[in-house]
């Protein structure tokens, strides 16, 4: 790693001069961005977890029940890059069938489902199967294409000059792994059964992968820890998770003491397979850094690390009250989270998830019949809730009101009300109720009246005119009334 540091800071130290002393400016480029980009490729690399994933199932009559299944591998990537996209493909290798799918995403190809998940740059693939009687063999290409990029100890000024070298498409890495995914389906002999025939080509090879993962795993060869996440992001208070492949030992059986974790609070290590699956909690914000070290039982050591990021939590931006039919806008404020999805939902009264996101802002619209009711915010990261429980209330609009009246003459007033409400809602409209209702008569003029669209907010002015002493309110569509006032004519 030392001579490979030295080589590509000499490198772009090169590519830097050549575009300071250039006389050509197109070729220098040219060339500054091929030196760089090659050295950058040489350091890219998938690093597949395991070679082959089995699962082996036996035969009995009409049932089958599967006795071993390995479900899960994981594809680390290895070099100065950034911006990785995946593709998958999977090759039934008995007919050649043959199905690609990019990250985030799922196929089928034969009797096998594959779930595949970019979790930072790396990616994990889940794999499921119906079981059935015959053995089946699939081999699973991994292809990704990654952006180069440079250290983050390179100077601003001569970052500024690189960077437009490796951007654009065309300056884009290519890198790919592969693995095998097998299922073998053994039959159970009745008494007095006869042996089966010879296994097929496709069995003897399934059943020589079962052999080559049961035997012990030399002691030499290249011994490493590849952690899954180099970063991650997490809030206080909330359990964050990180996952180790372990390469060159086994560690049910090549490792010589516990898995030694330095640098970090309380972490709880669990051994998967040959993974280390580290969880621990933060309780303030800040970053600090997690190291891993073991040691093999011919005393080679191996050690990794991955930095720890805790962002504050933010307090949401959400509606003190919601009113029906107007349309509110939560923001959860959630920060990005590494390896769990954030979600934000809100909740009425009886438990119904009404409006939900994975931490990005969303919209709701109380209905009528949402009138009264109490509506609750909540925040999680992955299963765990964050921060605490907002309670909104859905109320019906205020009542509307008399705010101005203005004698025009002895028998003659103007009068304006407010009222609240949608637009579009006729009922959120009022009309002047005259008692006694012989007492005079009321226009409403129609060409004075203005709606504040932020505030919901109708102006609607009157024409009054006078034969006795009167009480007049405000009337709308549901129901609500102003406070009376009188008026009497002179």
């Amino acid at each position: 790693m030392r001579r490979g540091g030295l080589e590509l800071y000499f490198v772009l130290y090169l590519a830097a001069l050549m575009l300071l002393l250039s006389d050509s400016p197109k070729r220098e480029t040219e060339l500054a961005s091929t030196a760089i980009r090659s050295l950058v490729a040489s350091t890219f690399t998938l690093v597949v977890e395991k070679p082959t994933l089995l699962c082996r199932a036996i035969v009995d009559g009409d049932s089958i029940k599967i006795v071993h299944f390995d479900s899960l591998n994981t594809i680390v990537p290895t070099g100065l890059v950034d911006s990785l996209r995946y593709t998958i493909t999977v090759t039934d290798q008995a007919t050649g069938a043959e199905e690609t799918s990019t990250a985030d995403g799922s196929l089928k190809v034969g009797n096998v489902r594959m779930l595949a998940r970019q979790v930072g740059q790396a990616l994990r693939i889940h794999w499921q199967i119906t079981p059935h009687r015959q053995s089946q063999l699939y081999r699973v290409r991994i292809i990704a294409r990654a952006q180069p990029q440079l250290p983050a100890t390179i100077p601003i000024q001569q970052r500024q000059q690189l960077e437009p070298l490796l951007a654009g498409t065309d300056n884009l890495l290519r890198s790919e792994a592969t693995f095998l995914i097998g299922y073998l389906a053994e039959q159970r002999l009745q008494p007095q059964q006869a042996p089966p025939s010879l296994d097929s080509a496709l069995e003897l090879r399934i059943r020589s992968l079962f052999a080559q993962q049961l035997q012990l795993q030399p002691s030499g060869g290249t011994f490493s820890i590849v952690p899954e996440l180099p970063v991650v992001e997490t809030i206080p208070f909330v359990t964050w998770e990180n996952r180790l492949a372990v390469y060159g030992a086994s560690l049910e059986r090549d490792i010589a003491q516990a898995p030694m974790v330095t640098g970090i609070g309380n972490v709880v290590v669990t051994i998967e397979g040959n993974a280390l699956h580290l969880r621990g909690v933060t309780t303030q914000p800040g970053s600090a850094q997690a190291r891993i070290r073991l040691v093999r039982r011919d005393g080679t050591e191996s050690s990794a690390s991955f930095t720890v990021v805790s962002t504050p939590l933010q307090a949401p931006s959400v509606p003190s009250v919601m009113y029906p039919g107007i349309e509110y806008r939560f923001e959860p404020n959630l920060p990005q989270l590494s390896g769990t999805t954030p979600r934000a939902v809100l909740r009425d009264e009886s438990g119904t998830i009404r409006a939900s996101s994975n931490g990005q802002p969303f919209s709701f619209t109380a209905s009528i019949a949402d009138t009264g009711r109490r509506f609750l915010f909540e925040r999680y990261a992955g299963t765990e809730r964050i921060g605490q429980t907002i309670a909104i209330f859905c109320e019906m609009f205020p009542q509307p009101e008399i705010v101005s009246i203005r004698r025009e003459s002895e028998r003659l007033y103007h009068v304006v009300t407010r009222s609240y409400g949608l637009a579009s809602d006729s009922r959120a409209r009022v009309r002047l109720e005259l008692e006694p209702s012989s007492a005079g008569r009321v226009q409403e003029l129609y060409g004075d009246q203005s709606f504040d669209t932020e505030n919901h907010v109708r102006l609607q002015h009157f024409r009054v005119q006078l034969q006795a002493t009167a009480s007049i309110r405000a009337l709308n569509g549901y129901g609500q009334r102003s406070p009376a006032r009188e008026l009497s004519p002179r």
